[in-house]
């Protein structure tokens, strides 16, 4: 029962860093698709008179991508039988552009604010209508989210970490014994401070065994494979092949971290 509880000690602070740390993964992945998302269905309306030109909109600022006419046909057609002919003609001198601008990917409010004025710049431009409100609270609460699980993941981490040098203090005061009688006869460091460094790294190899299987699960749970439909994102997104290096070069980086710091104490102590 110690046996198990002592390598506990050490997986479970081990799976909650690696778990904290593949989720500020896949919560940057799904923000940036959300993003990606938003940036395809945000678009700037542009109202100007005619000989406007679309280039020069687009070379206006480098966060414009394209530049879409909008048909005004679709709009007389409706209204061409409910005023006179005179009366329509009038209307198509008088009528200006409009332009749908696509941008290149989901902007900050300043940028967005600079990007009304660059187009406000160019001459024969009325109006520019970048839909202030539904903007700012979509970006607050991307930012809101981003914050808000960035210090979470964090606050795990440093707590993690710290006990995971607790249990490699715990173990250090186990095996100190036979630690300084091997010190006694000669043994050099790596081999008398041999268990402990297999200790963290089977510990360290099961946490990322863990954190993986508990992805994969993820991955096939029909709630989150919903969820994830829903924002049109493919469940994929939860675990992707490097994903496995970044928790292997974590865990078994804290773990033989904090193990040779302990065996650095040790032979101070010595």
């Amino acid at each position: 029962m110690t046996f198990v509880r002592n390598h506990l000690g050490l997986i479970l602070p081990l799976f909650a860093i690696l778990f904290a740390i593949e989720y500020l993964l896949v919560f940057d992945r799904t923000v940036k698709l959300y993003e990606e998302r938003l940036q395809e269905q945000y678009t700037v309306i542009l109202v100007a008179e005619k000989g406007v030109k679309p280039a020069a909109i687009r070379n206006a600022n480098v966060l414009v991508r394209s530049v879409e006419p909008v048909d005004a046909e679709a709009v007389l057609k409706k209204i061409r039988r409910q005023i006179s002919r005179e009366n329509l003609e009038k209307l198509e001198k008088v009528l200006p552009l409009f332009f749908t601008v696509k941008l290149r990917h989901y902007p900050s409010r300043e940028r967005l604010e600079r990007l009304k004025k660059d187009l406000l710049a160019i001459p024969g431009v009325k109006r520019v209508q970048i839909f202030e409100k539904v903007h700012d609270k979509l970006y607050a609460m991307l930012l809101f989210m981003k914050s808000n699980f960035y210090v979470f993941a964090a606050l795990i981490g440093v707590i993690g970490f710290l006990l995971v040098m607790k249990q490699m203090v715990i173990w250090q005061l186990e095996h100190k014994e036979r630690m300084q009688i091997m010190a006694l006869f000669g043994a050099p460091v790596w081999l008398r401070s041999g268990v402990l460094f297999r200790l963290a790294f089977v510990d360290a190899f099961l946490a990322v065994v863990l954190v993986t299987a508990g992805m994969l699960y993820l991955m096939n749970d029909p709630y989150v494979t919903s969820v994830l439909a829903q924002m049109q994102i493919s469940a994929s997104v939860l675990l992707r092949p490097d994903d496995l290096l970044w928790l292997a070069g974590a865990g078994f980086g804290i773990a033989l971290f904090c193990a040779t710091w302990v065996v650095m104490r040790f032979r101070e102590e010595l």
